[in-house]
């Protein structure tokens, strides 16, 4: 196992602390479980080690079927289901 160090706002770090200490386990544990979610999320499997350029990243389904900024009047709309 590799020892490293990170920087983070102390604000987060007591957020961290406090999560582990609900789940009864360490704030390494915690890091090891985060990281290897955002790995497993974010897979690096076939992305070159250094891209020639930039490229746009590939899209990820956002479940939505319809443009819901395609009418003028979107932010109203928000708001009217904000008051149901």
């Amino acid at each position: 196992m590799t020892r490293t160090q990170v920087q983070i706002p102390d604000v987060l770090f007591r957020r961290i602390r406090r999560y582990a200490e609900s789940r009864e386990t360490s704030v390494a544990e915690v890091f090891r479980n985060a990281l290897e979610l955002f790995i497993n999320i974010h897979s690096v499997e076939g992305v070159p080690e250094k891209p020639k350029r930039w490229t746009v990243p590939v899209c990820r389904s956002t479940g939505l079927f319809a443009d819901p900024f395609a009418e003028e009047d979107w932010r109203a709309q928000i708001y009217e289901d904000r008051d149901e």
